[in-house]
């Protein structure tokens, strides 16, 4: 990178003596690190600003141990598909320069330009229901076809689902990170990983190598409502990170939208909570489209890209049928033989077939359509 900023913002970032809490808070109450230069050694003083992290803000070169750890990560920025946006860089999503705390750094693998497309975040339950996961797959799906990129934090449950759909609708999504970015976290998404990278984007303000610390979660989630016009809630619990992020939208000015759930599971109750807030009731894509046209203009809203997904094949009648008795909060087997006059041996052979070709989920012991 021939980009001298990205050398000074890097060394900040790795320097020790002004975290990295401070120094997003920096660039959004003082402005980048060229203006804040400018600015009188009283002035900093007065904001807040010790002596030496003064003067490390003026002079950001780190000692040598640090130096290397900045050389190394330029050298990773240097392979095609990788890069590191500084808050100055024209590359840096506009809608996150807006934000009160904005990330110094972005690590990003993959596609650039989706940080700056028009998007929509899913967050929700790492426990995520087998509702709650079909309806998150299924509104990233819809609303990835309209051209929207669909950003999540590739946790297990709704963000994997979200990312799922957008995928599956050979739409654009992004993969907001609680570690390094090049660090696969939860290990088991290693797949959905490289899928994501490949089509649409990784991305983290840690430095590269940085583990799944606790703490970085919680920082993490004002990304993910920064990038995006609005945020989608789907199943989360009264104390849930998801409605961290939906407060977190509230502070951004973004939209906040909730679908709500059974008023007996106890991962809805955070979705209702919002409702009642004022949040937007979710029961279709279009609930949302409707508040994002006022926001994003439609032209805006970019093409989809060609999709590999193949056409599946219709179901026969009598599995169709079988469908159309499945509830929306899942089915018990008993109840299906009841409905359907089959046998329980056939009931279960048959839905057996229909889970193996993706059309039913099961469980705990209920069954959903997928």
């Amino acid at each position: 990178m021939d980009d001298p900023l990205i050398s000074d913002y890097l060394g900040l970032a790795h320097h020790g003596v002004i975290n990295a809490g401070l120094l997003a808070r920096m660039l959004g109450e003082l402005g980048p690190l060229s203006r804040v230069r400018q600015l009188s050694k009283a002035k900093l003083l007065e904001v807040g600003f010790s002596e030496a992290q003064i003067a490390a803000l003026m002079s950001p070169d780190p000692a040598r141990q640090r130096r290397t750890k900045v050389q190394s990560e330029l050298a990773w920025a240097a392979v095609p598909g990788r890069a590191i946006v500084h808050f100055e860089s024209s590359d840096y999503p506009a809608l996150l320069r807006e934000i009160a705390a904005p990330p110094p750094v972005l690590y990003v693998e993959g596609r650039l330009a989706c940080l700056n497309d028009p998007g929509i975040a899913v967050v929700g339950s790492r426990r995520g229901s087998a509702y709650g996961r079909r309806h998150a797959q299924w509104l990233a799906h819809e609303l990835s076809e309209t051209g929207l990129t669909i950003s999540s934090g590739m946790a297990l449950g709704i963000d994997t689902a979200a990312h799922e759909g957008a995928l599956k609708a050979g739409g654009y999504t992004i993969a907001v990170m609680g570690t390094g970015v090049d660090i696969c976290y939860p290990p088991r998404n290693r797949d959905l990983r490289e899928r994501i990278r490949a089509q649409g984007a990784l991305v983290s303000e840690f430095p590269l190598g940085s583990p799944g610390v606790r703490a970085n979660f919680p920082r993490r989630n004002r990304i993910i409502s920064g990038l995006c016009a609005g945020v989608i809630v789907i199943e989360a619990s009264l104390k849930s990170g998801s409605l961290v992020t939906a407060k977190l939208a509230l502070q951004q000015n973004r939209e906040v939208f909730a679908m709500p759930g059974p008023i007996s599971s106890p991962i809805s109750r955070g979705c209702h909570q919002l409702i009642r807030q004022g949040a937007t009731l979710v029961e279709t894509p279009n609930d949302i489209l409707r508040e994002l046209h006022d926001i994003i203009p439609l032209d805006k809203f970019r093409p989809k890209p060609a999709s590999a997904t193949p056409v599946k094949p219709a179901l026969a009648p009598a599995d169709a049928k079988l469908l159309s008795f499945l509830e929306e909060s899942g089915s018990l087997p008993e109840t299906l033989a009841r409905q359907t006059g089959l046998s329980q041996q056939q009931l279960i052979a048959k839905l057996l077939q229909l889970e193996l070709a993706g059309a039913v989920i099961h469980q705990s012991g209920r069954y959903f359509r997928a």
